[in-house]
């Protein structure tokens, strides 16, 4: 009667191997499945990410050339006030010459 004890539980110790083995496979195939969508998902934001970088760079010097163009504009532009205080003292100066050319 040992022998088929023994046989039992060897039998038994194999089954039980094989359902570990089984759950093993089926873990290890559920993480290869998840690797790979995490994979892809790496991918597509590296590329997102590269996409978003250029567009920065791009925005950046906009930003910069606009900047620059505003304050060449500012120089040039000047305030309501300052243009009719400019326009005075041409009015004044034309005057002046006005005034000299005819004395």
């Amino acid at each position: 009667m040992s022998d088929t004890s023994k046989y039992d539980l060897f039998m038994d110790e194999i089954v039980s191997l094989e359902k570990m083995i089984q759950k093993f496979v089926a873990e290890n195939q559920e993480l290869e499945e998840e690797k790979s969508v995490l994979e892809n998902k790496a991918d597509n934001l590296v590329k997102e990410n590269e996409i978003l970088v250029l567009k920065i760079k791009e925005l950046e010097k906009k930003l910069n050339s606009a900047e620059d163009g505003a304050s060449v504009t500012s120089k040039t532009n000047l305030d309501i006030s300052e243009r009719q205080n400019l326009k005075s003292q041409i009015d004044d100066l034309i005057e002046r010459i006005d005034y000299h050319i005819r004395s």
